[in-house]
């Protein structure tokens, strides 16, 4: 998925035969405050960005999203470090995610991958490592190599 405004637009999708049957597409638009691959982007966004979304109302799809400006702001903060973000039933109930950044050779966030898995089905830690390679392995291809910086914002176009 890649930054559009204040949302998440999906550029791919892959399923496996017993997915979820969740409701997203290619080209669909997924929140930013309460998705796997909103979350990462937004935590790469700036403070700007992030100011804007949590300023804008925060919409409660589940029980489980996270509507509180400073709860969620602590976790953009957990996702700038880890480079991941993890999403349990905050968007979809009985559906989780879990998501990575993917970087150009300019060091900056310029889309985010995620897997969406059945609550419950695996432990997202297991999820990690392969998704965190994946993308890291897109990032490389984009020109990122070991040691380039993370700039903040959205690169100029």
């Amino acid at each position: 998925a890649v930054l559009e405004g204040r949302e998440a637009v999906i550029i791919e999708r892959f399923s496996a035969p017993h997915a979820l049957g969740l409701v997203s597409q290619v080209g669909g638009r997924l929140p930013l405050h309460c998705s796997g691959v909103g979350k990462v982007l937004l935590a790469h966004g700036g403070p700007e960005l992030i100011d804007k979304v949590l300023s804008g109302g925060l919409r409660r799809y589940t029980p489980q999203t996270v509507v509180d400006p400073a709860e969620l702001r602590a976790q953009l903060a957990a996702c700038r470090r880890t480079g991941t973000a993890v999403v349990c039933g905050e968007l979809t109930e009985g559906a989780d995610s879990v998501a990575t950044r993917i970087v150009n050779g300019q060091g900056h966030v310029v889309a985010a991958m995620s897997v969406v898995l059945r609550t419950g089905s695996v432990t997202h830690q297991a999820a990690l490592p392969s998704l965190v390679a994946g993308g890291l392995g897109i990032s490389r291809l984009l020109g990122r190599r070991p040691g380039t910086r993370l700039r903040e914002g959205r690169p100029l176009q």
